[in-house]
């Protein structure tokens, strides 16, 4: 299977221009829907995605100060996660008054630009897409096609593609 056979189209996907805030991001997620949101420049190019991660992170500013930190030598115990809470005196407000400095946000501070080698073209074969998952790249995958981007593989619909596979070789048997 080729990753443009599972892929969601990028007219499926809901999008936002450079100017939007996150009030905007807001005003437009429907229950069911996408969480991250494609954001496009003024001809319609895609310029960056907004992740669920991206909005959280751009709520709470002082994880990016902790995701400078090295933590692939430190254990994630409950005892370090809570330092790490306090150390960076992440979420010291309440969520409402977060929220609310949170829609005034600019897309553009909180989205991101996948890295080159965070692309899949859309003629790649499905299990490569699932290599790059568990080796570590970001999701979703932004898909190619020639340069353009043209949609958007989920991890989900991988992973639910993979246990329909596995429940049809179950009854196989």
């Amino acid at each position: 299977m080729k990753v443009k056979e599972l892929m969601t189209p990028v007219g499926d996907y809901q999008t936002l221009g450079t100017d939007a805030t996150l009030g905007d991001v807001v005003a437009v997620l429907q229950p069911g829907s996408h969480r991250d949101i494609l954001i496009v420049d003024g001809q319609g190019a895609f310029a960056g995605i907004l992740t669920m991660s991206d909005i959280i992170t751009a709520l709470e500013p002082n994880y990016k100060k902790l995701f400078k930190k090295n933590l692939q030598s430190e254990t994630l115990s409950n005892r370090y996660v809570a330092e790490q809470f306090k150390e960076f005196n992440l979420w010291s407000d309440t969520l409402t008054n977060i929220c609310a400095r949170g829609v005034k946000i600019k897309v553009t501070d909180a989205m991101h630009v996948p890295e080159e080698g965070h692309y899949i073209n859309e003629d790649n074969d499905l299990e490569y897409g699932v290599h790059m998952y568990m080796v570590g790249t970001p999701q979703p995958l932004i898909v190619r096609d020639n340069g353009r981007v043209t949609g958007v593989l989920r991890m989900s619909d991988v992973f639910n593609e993979i246990i329909g596979r596995m429940h049809t070789c179950a009854m196989a048997d």
